[in-house]
């Protein structure tokens, strides 16, 4: 008799020792991380290009020049090339930046013509101010507009968020339609279908053109 209670003592205090151990188990799984699309960033009063890039106008006329969110996350961390210097001469379609990763570059054209007032060469050194301080420090050029009446064919607040939910739908199609591989599969964040960050690396660079072709002309 004493052994069995002795036994039963055991079972008793094994069974408790498990559902003690099993409740902490399930108590210390942490929750799934859910990352969420980080909308484009199009604050107001700032003015945006088919080309892709953005103006910002001050008092004097002269506009402050820098390359969109929609270009910057196609790369991880990029090089940075500025192709024009203080006081020369730029026409609207010209190539006024390089952007490089690995195999692929791009090239963002002005919207505009004008004059060079001064190059941010920060830039070219810290290419991170683009994603950390777009519109503060992530600028490119400073530019005196020939014309500064050219600003009012750019896309501006609620006119700029449709455009760009446009050319998210494009950029879908283009890499649906460029292959079939899986390692395609993650390029669109499925969170409101925003680019992921570094797609660039995905392409080769023949589709490199044609992603600028598509989508960095003036036109």
């Amino acid at each position: 008799m004493t052994v069995l209670l002795f036994i039963s003592t055991i079972i008793i205090f094994l069974t408790v020792d498990y559902f003690i151990r099993r409740n902490k188990s399930v108590a210390t799984v942490a929750p799934p991380i859910i990352r969420k699309a980080i909308p484009f960033r199009t604050p107001a009063g700032i003015f945006f290009t088919k080309s892709h890039t953005w103006l910002s106008l001050f008092p004097s006329g002269k506009v402050q020049l820098g390359v969109d969110d929609f270009v910057s996350r196609m790369f991880n961390t990029p090089s940075i090339t500025l192709l024009k210097n203080d006081r020369e001469q730029v026409l609207r379609g010209e190539a006024i930046l390089k952007m490089r990763e690995g195999k692929n570059e791009i090239t963002v054209r002005s919207p505009i013509n004008g004059t060079v007032e001064h190059v941010n060469t920060q830039l070219a050194t810290h290419p991170q101010l683009m994603n950390e301080n777009l519109f503060s420090e992530g600028w490119a050029y400073t530019i005196t507009p020939a014309k500064t009446d050219d600003l009012r064919s750019f896309f501006l607040g609620s006119e700029t968020r449709t455009w760009l939910r446009d050319e998210t739908g494009k950029l879908r199609d283009f890499f649906a339609h460029m292959t079939s591989s899986p390692e395609f599969a993650p390029i669109m964040m499925q969170d409101g279908g925003l680019p992921a960050n570094g797609v660039m690396n995905s392409l080769n660079p023949e589709q490199c053109r044609n992603f600028e072709n598509q989508f960095l002309n003036v036109e």
